[in-house]
């Protein structure tokens, strides 16, 4: 790893745990598009997850007595049967392809959040099909997060039960995505240097979202996040093509 690509690590990680603080939702949405362009498109789906999961469980600390319980239980046992078959697909597919993978399916997500977009189905049926769609998403491109956005977003929780609820799930399915990544060989020494150098990031990101929450308009900084993620989706998709 190299100081440039640390700097940036740095600065990504930073920026997406600032957009994740604020609304709940968006770390990997955020820094995956850039980081393909900085460390590969397999190394910043690991990277992402992990860096991820610790975000998640610092929010979980300050939000736990605010979980749906009974829901994120169901999406957690649903989410494990669709990891394996993304991890299969991380490990098989090239590596511009799955760089083109993650930047649609960023900019799919991305519009259908900016509408609105709300979908629910009642009972366990409806929590084992988000689990599983998010458990694929986790692993093969680190985008796990929108699947459940979007399928809460039809329960009408509450902000807090909402966003703890997001937390517990990330950091329950962040562990167990961590223990297949290092079994599948995918966290080795470089991993880990970048895991390191986006660490100390969580911690100002998470700050300097709390210090914004009852500052920013959160309709304007969601049309600006929205911004950034198209842009630098198309951007990735743009520098597959170049090649």
């Amino acid at each position: 790893m190299t100081p440039v690509e640390a700097v940036a690590i740095f600065l990504l990680s930073a920026g997406a745990s600032l957009v994740q603080s604020l609304t709940g939702l968006g770390f990997g949405l955020m820094i995956v598009p850039p980081l393909v362009m900085v460390i590969g498109a397999k190394d910043a789906v690991v990277v992402s997850n992990v860096l991820g999961t610790f975000l998640s469980a610092v929010l979980l600390v300050r939000s736990h007595g605010h979980v749906e319980w009974r829901t994120g239980s169901n999406l957690f046992v649903s989410t494990l049967v669709g990891m394996p078959l993304g991890l299969l697909v991380l490990v098989w597919i090239d590596p511009d392809v799955l760089q083109v993978v993650i930047a649609v399916t960023v900019i799919v997500f991305t519009i259908l959040l900016a509408r609105g977009m709300r979908l629910h189905a009642a009972g366990l049926f409806g929590d084992a099909l988000t689990g599983l769609a998010s458990g694929v998403l986790r692993m093969s491109t680190s985008m796990s997060g929108p699947p459940v956005v979007i399928y809460l977003q039809g329960r009408g929780l509450v902000s807090e039960r909402f966003r703890a609820t997001l937390a517990a799930f990330f950091t329950a399915g962040g562990l167990v995505g961590a223990v297949m990544f290092a079994a599948a060989g995918r966290i080795d020494r470089d991993v880990g240097l970048q895991v390191g150098a986006g660490l100390p990031a969580l911690a100002a990101g998470v700050l300097g979202g709390s210090a914004l929450y009852r500052r920013v308009d959160e309709n304007l900084f969601r049309r600006a996040v929205f911004g950034v993620l198209l842009s630098s989706s198309a951007l990735a998709i743009v520098a597959v093509l170049a090649r």
